[in-house]
């Protein structure tokens, strides 16, 4: 990988209702970061109490996660995530869920975005479509 070329960056958050987070998704996380699709930027845990209050949540604190070696995780805190980040991933989850947030750079773009810099182009945008949209695209029956 080009070492000075940045490849996107994403996010996931996801929600762990009842606050039961198991080792499946860690699992899969670190076998994509393995094969160099991702690096894990960010890994960080929020709770919401039955009362709605949000507290952030250590890594080491979670259960049921048999055959996770969870220090590999300890300290991906890349300080991209603000308050705001975890206030507006809070608001969506339940009261006494857990909510898992993986910032990851998308390595695989990386060679990808060196060469088109290195041949004189330039990268002009980016983004990402919602999956909602995505969905809706391609359940219209306006579709040619």
């Amino acid at each position: 990988m080009d070492d000075d070329v940045l490849a996107p960056i994403d996010y996931l958050a996801v929600e762990f209702p009842g606050g039961h987070v198991t080792g499946d998704a860690f699992q899969s996380v670190m076998d994509v970061s393995r094969r160099g699709v991702i690096r894990v930027l960010d890994l960080e845990f929020i709770a919401k109490s039955a009362e709605g209050a949000v507290r952030k949540v250590a890594l080491d604190t979670l259960t049921d996660m048999i055959g996770v070696d969870v220090a590999l995780w300890q300290g991906a805190e890349s300080g991209l995530l603000d308050q705001s980040d975890f206030d507006a991933v809070a608001s969506g989850i339940a009261p006494g869920s857990i909510a898992g947030i993986l910032v990851y750079e998308h390595v695989w773009a990386a060679p990808l975005i060196a060469t088109i810099e290195r041949s004189g182009a330039h990268v002009v945008g980016e983004g990402r479509i919602a999956m909602d949209d995505l969905l809706a695209a391609l359940n219209s029956d306006e579709r040619a």
